[in-house]
């Protein structure tokens, strides 16, 4: 197996299921039990909420636990703005970049309900946010700004620098960075101390599936998510994912430490399949802007279904759009956004990497990509 959807998930490593195993079988008690078992869980879930704070630039008291990205943005969009809203209740403009995860921008007829003005942030033909329209949304009615760090369809890293900069004359606005796909090759990204509120995914780096965690500033109200039991400060009931806490603060530790070595392999590969691809007369988005481990293309008018069966043929796997919206078969969003005509970007399929990606399945890859592109050379 030839394994190209790391950004759709990514194989738990042994040392994580390891780990999880153990945690599972050692610290099994409640964390909000008051007996010693319930203590040394309740300690090891501390020790792995400083360890994920130190890596992201936050307080301990900044981290909160949840079950997934999707439910954190949830968070955020909902309790977390409804609570920003009642600071600042003359104010009601959300900016979100008009390439966000299907788990924001799903929300937006919810947030136009509630009276919100949800305003959308145009991007470049390189799938970055075109920063004069952001500056020209933004004003005194912001309560909150949502722009992803990488995109998940064509990898385009944001200008995240500039972003703080343009936001420094707006100090009340508060910036959500869904931060699920830099984990990879981008963490850096992430420890912009003017980014107020970050969204990660355990599964995304290589850990067990069931934790998200939101890192808040403490200068951002909150509100629950969940009623109940009082964990996560209250914020968020419901007894602890413990064995996936601490396995996923071990995989976050991973990423951060191979970091470096993970950009300069993965920034080879990506070099060698872009050159691969052109030399096939297939189009590259996002060539010069996206995150080492994504690389998008087309081979139009081959629909992006096709190309995708016909590699799985030869035991590689790729995928169309965001795995949250492929299985429904809906439209590319990004490259839509980018203003990629249709014809194209109905055969865009998306390669993604990992720090675990071999020369050898690389080596792969390029073969193979070779051969489909013949197999389809006549398809009209």
């Amino acid at each position: 197996m030839y394994y190209f959807d790391n950004s759709a998930t990514t194989k738990p490593t042994p040392e994580i299921l390891n780990i999880y195993q153990k945690v599972s079988l050692n610290y099994f008690g409640n964390p909000s039990s008051a007996h010693k078992l319930g203590e040394e869980a309740k300690a090891l879930m501390t020790s792995a909420r400083k360890q994920i704070a130190a890596i992201l630039g936050f307080e301990s008291n900044e981290i909160y636990f949840a079950s997934s990205g999707t439910e954190v943005n949830n968070w955020v969009m909902q309790p977390i703005l409804k609570a920003i809203k009642q600071i600042h209740p003359n104010r009601n403009k959300v900016l979100i970049s008009s390439i966000e995860h299907p788990a924001t921008m799903k929300q937006i007829p919810l947030l136009e309900s509630l009276g919100y003005q949800v305003e959308l942030i145009n991007v470049d033909g390189n799938g970055q946010i075109d920063l004069a329209h952001f500056e020209s949304l933004l004003d005194n009615e912001v309560l909150l700004v949502s722009v992803m760090g990488v995109n998940n369809e064509v990898g385009a890293i944001q200008p995240v620098k500039e972003i703080a900069t343009l936001l420094q004359k707006f100090p009340q606005v508060i910036w959500h960075m869904d931060g699920v796909q830099t984990i990879t090759s981008q963490i850096a990204l992430l420890r912009e101390p003017r980014i107020d509120m970050i969204t990660l995914s355990s599964h995304k780096f290589h850990s067990v599936r069931g934790v998200g965690i939101l890192a808040q500033r403490q200068r951002v109200p909150n509100m629950p998510l969940l009623h109940g039991g009082g964990q996560e400060t209250g914020r968020r009931s419901s007894t602890e994912n413990l064995a996936g806490i601490v396995a996923t603060s071990r995989a976050l530790r991973k990423m951060n430490e191979t970091q470096a070595d993970t950009k300069e392999r993965l920034e080879t590969y990506r070099g060698r399949i872009i050159e691969t691809l052109k030399n096939l007369d297939w189009q590259v988005f996002a060539e010069t802007t996206s995150s080492e481990h994504i690389v998008c293309a087309a081979l139009a008018p081959v629909p992006g279904e096709v190309l995708l069966h016909a590699l799985e043929a030869h035991d590689v796997f790729v995928s169309t759009t965001s795995a949250c919206a492929s299985r429904s078969h809906q439209e590319h969003a990004t490259l839509k956004a980018m203003n990629i005509p249709d014809e194209i970007s109905k055969s865009a399929i998306r390669l993604s990497m990992a720090h675990t990606t071999t020369d050898k399945d690389v080596d792969y890859l390029l073969t193979t990509l070779e051969q489909v592109t013949e197999q389809f050379k006549n398809y009209a």
